[in-house]
């Protein structure tokens, strides 16, 4: 695969989040691991867990984000970005991380390429809403993500994004990643 030249990364927090927590502390991550790109991480409407996941959608939408961007989305950010990959941006690459396939008005209904989600379907936060992630994404459940934590294996997360972003094989490092457990 060759290596990828996202003119930005746009990092976007999960329900009731912001664009201090744990978006900034993979972006932090991501910079300890060489990836100098411009990671943008904007206050998402779903900061207010009684704002539809719909409103989210149309608000990153009106971002104008650039062709060809990378949108990290942990939780409900993940949904929002792979949502608004599927209705209007096929351009986009979204990675999704602890994102359910649903959640109140949005429901993900077609796979999408570059369409990436890591997620762990015993996470009770997300449980019963992962199980449509592989026919929807290249996807991989992962048991450690449990507990919709991110910030305790932000250092696995910024490898894998890393790796995505240079184009090596995701289905390599996950085995690999596994043989190290």
């Amino acid at each position: 695969m060759a290596m990828f030249d996202f003119p930005a990364v746009y990092l976007l927090h999960g329900m009731g989040g912001s664009p201090e927590g744990s978006v900034k502390q993979l972006e932090t991550e991501m910079r300890r691991c060489g990836q100098q790109k411009n990671f943008v991480c904007p206050l998402m409407p779903h900061t207010d867990p009684a704002v539809s996941p719909s409103v989210s959608v149309q608000y990153l939408a009106s971002l104008n984000l650039p062709q060809g961007a990378l949108v990290v989305g942990i939780s409900m950010g993940g949904l929002v970005a792979a949502k608004l990959q599927e209705l209007e941006r096929t351009d986009l690459h979204v990675i999704c991380i602890n994102s359910p396939t649903w959640a109140g008005d949005t429901d993900l209904l077609r796979q999408m390429n570059h369409r990436l989600s890591l997620y762990c379907s015993g996470d009770e936060i997300i449980a019963g809403r992962t199980e449509r992630w592989p026919q929807l994404a290249e996807a991989y459940d992962l048991p450690w993500l449990s507990g919709h934590d991110t910030d305790k294996h932000k250092r696995a997360l910024a490898i894998i994004i890393g790796a995505y972003m240079e184009g090596l094989s995701i289905p390599e490092l996950m085995e690999s990643l596994n043989e190290s457990d």
